[in-house]
């Protein structure tokens, strides 16, 4: 199976986006309800994980000797 480092995760990306406009919205006054909050990205994440079709590295690649 193919490999990806988690920095090249769209579901990784997609999950700091969410925690940044978490913290954005206290700042800027603009609220989204929980519940939206936590439907959209659970909806979001669903659809990126189906899509997905590599395993996620959280250490340094192997480089191949071959």
């Amino acid at each position: 199976m193919e490999q990806k480092t988690y920095y090249t995760s769209k579901t990784f990306w997609l999950n700091i986006l969410a925690v940044v406009g978490i913290i954005a919205q206290g700042q800027f006054g603009y609220v989204v309800s929980p519940e939206m909050q936590v439907t959209a990205l659970a909806v979001i994440n669903f659809l990126l994980r189906i899509a997905t079709k590599q395993e996620i590295i959280w250490s340094k690649p192997k480089k191949d000797t071959e």
